[in-house]
């Protein structure tokens, strides 16, 4: 497949919209997250389920209807896989990079706390710290989520 080709024009023009709705999703998915971890006794991962299911809605029909145009296959079949495929991604996949950088290996976080109080940010470690963890637990997911749409979800 050249770069050339009606297939690879059709892969790129699928994969800027998937980063349209991504980013949609995300700033639903950041929004509710930040609201929900500063205002409730949910705490980071009790924040992230909600806001992730959340997002996890608007993604499906997004998804579904705009990406891959997959409005002939059966609802119900697509509705079961998306909802395993992107449950796996957030519940599994993001709260396990959350819980990872923030519990178990929080070097990373730290360094990127660092860099920012070296920048003059100073008095927002915490906002940091939840959203550096955050956005790398995003983009696994993220690549999780468009290789199985595609080959598994909506086929």
């Amino acid at each position: 497949m050249t770069i050339e080709s009606p297939q690879s024009r059709n892969e790129l023009r699928r994969v800027g919209k998937f980063g349209v709705v991504g980013v949609l999703n995300t700033v639903i998915d950041f929004t509710l997250y930040n609201i929900l971890s500063s205002t409730t006794f949910l705490g980071l991962v009790g924040s992230n389920i909600v806001s992730t299911t959340v997002a996890m809605v608007f993604s499906f029909f997004a998804n579904r209807n705009v990406v891959f145009k997959a409005k002939q296959g059966s609802i119900k079949k697509q509705t079961v896989r998306f909802l395993l495929v992107t449950g796996f991604g957030i519940y599994i996949l993001q709260n396990g990079t959350i819980a990872i950088l923030t519990q178990i290996w929080p070097a990373p976080i730290h360094a990127v706390v660092q860099y920012a109080n070296s920048m003059g940010l100073h008095d927002h470690n915490a906002v940091i710290t939840k959203n550096a963890a955050k956005l790398v637990a995003t983009v696994v997911s993220l690549i999780w989520n468009y290789i199985m749409y595609k080959r598994l979800v909506f086929l």
